[in-house]
């Protein structure tokens, strides 16, 4: 994660932030996507959603608006600057993601994926914001 982290921040300087080219990506990909199911996605605590979220409706990238649903949970919209950023970035990100990957076939690739997905789906409890950092809720009781 960190190398990833690393090389793809050497390609894409803006947004600047840590997650926040991920983050955009998934709202830009999910309508009516939700702080709270945005966190989950990226297996982030909701308030580090939320300062995240901020960052990104501070440069004008996304907007929010209350759900017609239930007016306290807020969906997530990407702007038009949002979405220019996502277009001019997004192909700078993949390239950067190959070429970090570049020292594996294309076989080796598909395993990696394949075994990492496996490993979350194993280990459920410590795929969780703060994993590590502090004891699951349950536990804290």
């Amino acid at each position: 994660s960190q190398i990833m982290h690393s090389v793809v921040h050497e390609h894409v300087p803006k947004p600047s932030a840590r997650n926040e080219f991920g983050a955009l990506v998934a709202i830009a990909r999910t309508p009516n996507l939700d702080q709270k199911r945005l966190a989950a996605m990226m297996a982030f605590d909701t308030t580090t959603i939320g300062q995240l979220v901020d960052n990104l409706e501070g440069k004008g990238f996304v907007r929010r608006t209350s759900s017609a649903a239930d007016r306290r949970v807020n969906i997530i919209e990407i702007t038009e600057l949002g979405r220019k950023i996502v277009a001019e970035y997004q192909p700078k990100v993949l390239k950067a993601q190959s070429d970090a990957l570049g020292c594996l076939t294309e076989t080796e690739k598909r395993t990696l994926l394949e075994l990492m997905a496996r490993v979350i789906e194993a280990n459920p409890t410590h795929d969780r914001p703060g994993g590590g950092r502090r004891a699951p809720k349950s536990a804290e009781k």
